[in-house]
Formats: C-alpha cells, sequence, structure tokens
C-alpha cells in the first residue's frame, strides 16, 4: 500500500484535502469576506462577525487594539494579503487565525523597535500603513508618500487622504466630489486632524516597510503624474503643488 501510495503522489493523483485563496494588498474586510464566501470558504456575516468579535487574544497585536469610537471593523487591516491554502471545511475562526499568524510572521522584531523610536504604536502605523496602501501603486514612492503624510502629522496638518474618503464612500470614485470631502465620519481626513481610528485596508510588506523606514525629505504634496505611470509629482509648497497638478492635466 505504501508504494500504491508514493506512486500515486509522484503521478500526482493524490487528492489534497485542502483549499486555496489569495487576498491582494490593499482589500478591505468586505471584499475579503465577499471573495471568501463567493468561493464557499465562509459564511459573510459569520466572517464579519468573528472580525469584530472572536477571541484572537493569541495574538499580542490583536490585544495592542485600541477601542476606538466609529471603527467599523476591529481586524481592518491585520488580515494580511497572501496566498493560502488551508484544510477543506476550515471554520472562519481558523482562517482568520491563519491570516492573523501571517501578519504576525511579517511582523519583525526590529520594525517594533523603529515604531517605538517614533513613539507609534503598531495600531497606528498599520493604520498609516494602508493609506499608504491604498494611495500609491508604485512601490517605489511608498518610503516618499509615507514621508509626507509623517510631514504632516509632525507639523499638525490634516493627512488630507483620498483614500480615507474612498473608504468611507465603500467604493472606488474615479472623481472625489467638493461634497464628498465633508462627509461626517471619524475616517474623514479632512475634516479630523491626525489618523483615522483604524486601518481602512490591508496594507502589504512594502507600505508596512514604508511605514517603518519613510523616506526624509520636505515634501508635503503629491499628485498623480496622469501619464498612465501610476507615479507622481512631489511638492514642498501649495503654490508647487497647484502648478504640478495643472502640469499633469496637462494645462501648464
Amino acid at each position: 500500500p505504501l508504494d500504491q501510495l508514493l506512486a500515486k503522489m509522484v503521478n500526482g493523483d493524490v487528492v489534497k484535502n485542502t483549499v486555496r485563496f489569495t487576498i491582494p494588498e490593499g482589500w478591505t474586510v468586505e471584499q475579503i469576506a465577499n471573495a471568501l464566501a463567493e468561493k464557499g470558504l465562509v459564511d459573510k456575516q459569520e466572517f464579519l462577525r468573528e472580525v469584530n468579535e472572536g477571541d484572537f487574544s493569541q495574538f499580542a497585536f490583536v490585544r495592542e487594539i485600541p477601542a476606538a469610537a466609529g471603527r467599523k471593523y476591529r481586524l481592518e487591516g491585520y488580515l494580511f494579503p497572501e496566498t493560502y491554502e488551508v484544510e477543506k471545511g476550515a471554520s472562519e475562526h481558523e482562517i482568520i487565525a491563519r491570516m492573523l499568524a501571517q501578519f504576525e510572521k511579517e511582523l519583525q522584531p526590529q520594525w517594533r523597535e523603529a515604531l517605538k523610536e517614533r513613539q507609534m504604536s503598531i495600531h497606528e502605523a498599520v493604520t498609516l500603513a494602508s493609506i499608504v496602501e491604498r494611495e500609491v501603486v508604485v512601490d517605489a514612492e511608498r518610503p516618499i508618500v509615507a514621508g509626507v503624510f509623517y510631514n504632516r502629522l509632525r507639523d499638525q496638518w490634516l493627512l488630507e487622504s483620498c483614500a480615507t474618503i474612498q473608504f468611507i464612500l465603500g467604493k472606488q470614485r474615479e472623481r472625489i466630489l467638493y461634497e464628498d470631502l465633508q462627509v461626517d465620519s471619524p475616517y474623514n481626513t479632512y475634516l479630523h486632524p491626525g489618523l483615522p481610528p483604524g486601518p481602512i485596508a490591508s496594507p502589504g510588506r512594502a507600505s508596512l516597510a514604508a511605514v517603518v523606514q519613510p523616506a526624509q525629505h520636505d515634501y508635503y504634496f503629491f499628485v498623480t503624474k496622469k501619464d498612465g505611470s501610476s507615479e507622481h509629482y512631489f511638492s514642498r509648497t501649495y503654490e508647487e503643488h497647484l502648478a504640478r497638478d495643472a502640469k499633469s492635466r496637462g494645462s501648464w
């Protein structure tokens, strides 16, 4: 029987009792819940209930998540984007625990030290990394954009991140309208100073690393080049920013 089993394994005949799924960078808890429910891996409502109420206190970073007013999902930002293989029939709790274990694995000890020096909690770092994740496409720019947000935070400017508005709206919009910026939500970084009450998506490795080691510069603004490159122009002053914005729109 062992020989037969080995022969079957060599021939690829063994049916694996596992299922694979991929969570892309920048997905929200709701997007993850919808995708897993569509695959028949979870019950969406049960998954979301576990996200908010399940006991995952074995993870130190979960114990450190503050009870923030107005936060939508407790574990938003912590379900690490990766390709997973889980047992068929795994429970919602087990699937979430697997993603949290991956997040813990990614959390390098030196990151904790670097954040401590910045007087920043893991939760604040994941929140900022999630904004960087949703604002930036080109990995090389992530540390620069993280630096922009750190400069704004340091000088007590509003973060004014469009990505936080997209999160409130619950859908991707090509253009953010002026009235969108007035939406009353603790996630609205055009109205409320500092970071929102929690992450707005699951940041990947590059965005987390960018927040731990941001670029040092004196930029306060960035605008998409609109040339198909997904890159940005960076500016020190508002005047520079307006000129670059006009240039990116082809009206300079």
